[in-house]
């Protein structure tokens, strides 16, 4: 459990089964980015638990970039597609 209190924060020890494999990755990936597991774990379920969650537009917003044109030829393509 993870309260914030103005700059302070107050953190519970929990106690969880994870799979090997699962653990292995978070572990390799925490030292690779020079965090602590459980900053890791923490991030992954704040991310996993964001308002939002779930809807793909709000996911993805602005992943891709492309000009006007490029998306008037693709809309147009897919507007012929759809028609036959």
């Amino acid at each position: 459990m993870l309260a914030r209190e103005g700059n302070m924060t107050t953190k519970k020890k929990i106690g969880t089964v994870l799979d090997e494999e699962l653990l292995r990755r978070a572990k390799m990936t925490a030292a690779r980015e020079g965090i602590p597991l459980s900053v890791l774990l923490g991030r992954a379920l704040e991310a996993y638990l964001r308002p939002g969650k779930g809807d793909i537009v709000a996911e993805t917003w602005g992943i891709m970039k492309a000009d006007a044109d490029i998306v008037k030829r693709i809309m147009e393509e897919e507007e012929s597609y759809l028609d036959t």
